[in-house]
C-alpha cells in the first residue's frame, strides 16, 4: 500500500524538479547577517517571584554573560536579592495561629550560573519606518537559593541547591544596549533547618526585565 501511494508522489516530485530545472528558474533565499553581535554582557535586572502564597518577592539583580558565539552563551554569574512582602494568608497564620515568622523563609538571595542558546534572531518594521532587531533564547541554569531567616548567618546556613530552565526575549536598541525579558522556573531542594521543618522541593518562578550593556565587541 505504501509503495502504491508513495510511487506516484515521488514521481510527481521528480517531474516537478525536472520542470524547474528545464525552464531555468532558480529559487534563492537571502539571509541577512546579524547586525548586533553580543560579546561581554552586563545586565541589571528587576523582577518578581509570584508563586509563594505567603511572601511575594520583588527582585533586583546583576549578571555577567560571556557570549561564545552568535548562538551559545555562558551566563557565568547571576546574583539576585529579594525584597519580601507578607501576604494576608501569612499575616493571618502569624496573628491567629501563632506561627513563627521564621517558618516561612521564602527565597531571599539567589546565585546561579547557566548556559543559553539563541537560535532565533530577526528584525521587524515598526510603522514601516523603524527596524527592530530582536532575539529569542532558551537556557538551563543551576545554583543556590538562600532562605529568609532572622539573621544573615542563619540565612547563609539555609542554602538550597536549585536547577531550572528558562526562556527569554531580547530587543536591541544599539550595539551597546538592549532590553531582555526572562522567565525562569527553578526547583530548589529545601533542607530541614529547624526541628519542626521537613525536607521539601519548592518551585521558584522568576520573571525579570533587564537593561543589558554589551562591551568589548570585536566590531567596536
Amino acid at each position: 500500500m505504501l509503495a502504491l501511494i508513495g510511487g506516484p508522489i515521488i514521481a510527481a516530485l521528480v517531474s516537478s524538479s525536472a520542470a524547474l530545472a528545464s525552464d531555468g528558474s532558480d529559487v534563492r533565499v537571502a539571509i541577512q547577517e546579524r547586525r548586533y553581535n553580543m560579546a561581554h554582557e552586563f545586565s541589571f535586572s528587576f523582577g518578581s517571584m509570584p508563586l509563594d502564597p505567603f511572601q511575594k518577592g520583588w527582585t533586583g539583580g546583576f549578571s555577567y554573560t560571556l557570549h561564545l558565539s552568535d548562538y551559545v552563551a555562558w551566563e557565568m554569574l547571576n546574583a539576585k536579592v529579594a525584597l519580601l512582602s507578607s501576604t494576608d494568608l501569612r499575616d493571618e497564620l502569624i496573628d491567629t495561629f501563632a506561627v513563627s515568622e521564621d517558618d516561612f523563609a521564602a527565597p531571599k538571595f539567589m546565585v546561579t550560573t547557566g548556559v543559553e542558546f539563541s537560535p532565533i534572531y530577526g528584525k521587524m518594521a515598526f510603522l514601516n519606518d523603524t527596524s527592530i532587531h530582536q532575539a529569542a533564547f532558551v537556557g538551563a541554569h543551576a545554583g543556590l537559593v538562600f532562605g529568609d531567616r532572622y539573621s544573615i548567618s542563619e540565612t547563609l546556613k539555609d542554602f538550597r541547591p536549585a536547577a531550572g530552565i528558562g526562556v527569554g526575549y531580547r530587543i536591541m536598541f544599539s550595539k551597546l544596549t538592549s532590553l531582555r525579558i526572562d522567565f525562569r522556573d527553578f526547583l530548589a531542594f529545601r533542607r530541614a533547618i529547624r526541628s519542626n521543618e521537613s525536607v521539601q522541593i519548592e518551585n521558584i518562578l522568576l520573571i525579570t526585565g533587564a537593561i543589558s550593556f554589551n562591551l568589548w565587541r570585536d566590531d567596536a
